[in-house]
């Protein structure tokens, strides 16, 4: 992985606008070999999260989504962790950074596995100043048969705010079921939008597909975007990976700051993917 020069003591901002046009004026002097892509205040790092998150200004970012090792179960990077508790110690050290970077309006998503949901809630989420709000369940509807448990066919999602944190609920309404067409309670717009996400996973034959083992759907990166920030706030994204999440801010107008330690990833997903769209 690269590093970021220890020197970067960025000032405490709190204006979007600063603290972009901070990144574009100094990068060139600042950034070493972290950075492998910037462009109007967007920027990609070619490092761990860990080496960006202590320099970020105090709640200068409106919106995080982070999708972590999930810790021993898809992609090598799950299994560097030696055991459940050197894992959530880890998790503790960059959440503890979210929650200090966050603006007062802010929101944290974050994904985390069947297995190790509970306690990243329990043991890490639950200790820093902000609210849960909701688990979110992804439900693909696809998944292998297992002998000793129930198929598994989700993937699961906690979503936690800050206090003055608003939902776009009008941005993320979806369609009535069929039937009752003629009820005038329902919204014109559509169905307020539940915990409950259905989104096909991403098969290689779709044209997103990249081979990344935890990839999701744009469609359900979009749905954060559009609930929980508008065109033109922060976003950062300390776990790159497939780049479905820049590729999704790219595509609704939202700034965006990611960091990814995997130069393959980077090179084979993430730079493809900004590429077709800017």
């Amino acid at each position: 992985a690269h590093s970021i020069r220890s020197g970067w003591n960025f000032p405490k901002r709190k204006n979007n606008r600063e603290v972009i046009c901070l990144y574009a004026e100094e990068a060139s002097s600042v950034i070493q070999s972290g950075q492998v892509w910037e462009k109007g205040g967007n920027h990609l790092y070619g490092t761990d999260c860990m080496d960006i998150l202590p320099k970020l200004p105090d709640e200068s970012i409106d919106l995080i989504i982070a999708d972590p090792p999930y810790y021993r179960m898809k992609g090598g990077f799950d299994f560097v962790f030696r055991s459940e508790k050197e894992y959530l110690e880890w998790c503790s050290l960059w959440v503890a950074e979210c929650c200090r970077v966050l603006k007062p309006t802010g929101a944290f998503y974050c994904w985390g596995s069947c297995l190790m949901i509970d306690k990243l809630s329990v043991l890490v989420l639950e200790r820093f100043d902000w609210t849960k709000r909701n688990l979110i369940v992804w439900n693909y509807k696809t998944g292998r048969p297992a002998k000793t448990a129930y198929r598994n066919e989700t993937e699961l999602l906690w979503f936690y705010s800050k206090e003055l944190h608003t939902l776009n609920l009008d941005e993320i309404r979806i369609a009535y079921s069929k039937g009752g067409e003629k009820d005038k309670r329902k919204n014109p717009k559509g169905k307020s939008c539940g915990n409950v996400w259905e989104f096909s996973r991403i098969m290689p034959n779709y044209k997103e597909w990249t081979g990344h083992p935890t990839q999701k759907p744009e469609k359900l990166a979009e749905r954060i975007l559009l609930a929980s920030s508008k065109p033109g706030d922060l976003v950062l994204i300390p776990f790159a990976g497939s780049g479905t999440e820049i590729e999704a801010c790219i595509r609704t107008g939202r700034n965006w700051l990611a960091a990814e330690k995997e130069e393959q990833y980077i090179q084979e997903f993430i730079l493809p993917r900004i590429q077709s769209v800017v």
